[in-house]
């Protein structure tokens, strides 16, 4: 993970966090990425747990909720290159989570980055993918910045939902507002989005057939005084099977005879080149 004091971007994204999401004090933002930082490349990582009454109000979070958790963006590369937000939407903490961090499912909520970056066995393991994707884009000469597109996450037993599908909670205004605020705030030349849940969610209209050309489906978000370029792609989880990312491909130019679609890592190495291609990265 870049050195967050290297951005001239963290002071006020602390503000957009501490206004909207915890009530926390800045200094307590600070401990969390330098602990992240520290301990980057160390088989464990931190766990950190709040009680869950820090989960600011605009969250809207149901008194129904368990497993809450709440993600802070992570960043790589140099903020002076080209910029790319990497935009998804991230999965429900589980049981196991909590009970490694000796949390409590119903009060407490489990601080974490996206795709758990900040843990190397994540990078290495379960996350793979995502961070083969992340991590040759900065490679690629780009800074990434990577965020998704709610910051908190639970699960309502009552509902029986998972938070992005539990209507009164998406539908809470504040979460545009605040991602509104990040992207101005880093101001992408590109955004590649993952599925059309993030898709419709960012551009306020329905996703096209992902199984398309990015060329076909590319849009465009407007930033202050500019406009960015928006590329969707299938996500890289488990859940796509492996025809829907061989029809991707086949659209895309990929000969997929030489991809084994089923390995999502071998599917990121397959995105970086597409966007080489066509000079997105």
């Amino acid at each position: 993970m870049s050195n967050y004091k290297q951005v001239p971007f963290f002071e006020e994204l602390k503000d957009i966090f501490r206004k909207n999401i915890l009530n926390i004090k800045k200094s307590q933002f600070d401990e969390y990425y330098d602990d992240w930082i520290l301990n980057f490349n160390e088989l464990k990582s931190s766990k950190f747990k709040i009680p869950d009454n820090f989960i600011h109000e605009n969250q809207k979070v149901p008194k129904e909720a368990i497993l809450k958790g709440i993600d802070l963006p992570t960043w790589y590369g140099d903020f002076k290159n080209k910029r790319i937000i990497v935009l998804g939407i991230d999965p429900l903490r589980n049981n196991k989570v909590f009970n490694n961090a000796e949390a409590d499912i119903n009060s407490d909520v489990i601080l974490g980055t996206p795709y758990a970056f900040h843990e190397k066995s994540s990078r290495e393991k379960d996350c793979k993918s995502y961070w083969t994707l992340v991590d040759g884009l900065k490679n690629a000469g780009n800074f990434v910045y990577c965020t998704d597109i709610f910051k908190t996450y639970y699960f309502n037993k009552t509902e029986k939902t998972r938070s992005y599908s539990d209507r009164p909670f998406i539908s809470n205004e504040y979460h545009k507002i605040i991602l509104e605020q990040e992207l101005n705030l880093i101001r992408p030349d590109v955004i590649i989005v993952f599925g059309k849940l993030a898709h419709s969610f960012l551009l306020e209209k329905k996703c096209p057939k992902i199984g398309q050309s990015i060329l076909n489906t590319k849009a465009t978000y407007s930033l202050k005084n500019k406009n960015t370029d928006v590329y969707t792609v299938l996500h890289l989880s488990k859940t796509p099977r492996g025809k829907n990312f061989s029809t991707f491909f086949d659209n895309n130019d990929v000969n997929t005879k030489s991809v084994n679609v089923e390995d999502r890592v071998e599917c990121a190495e397959q995105y970086l080149e597409i966007f080489k291609r066509h000079n997105i990265i």
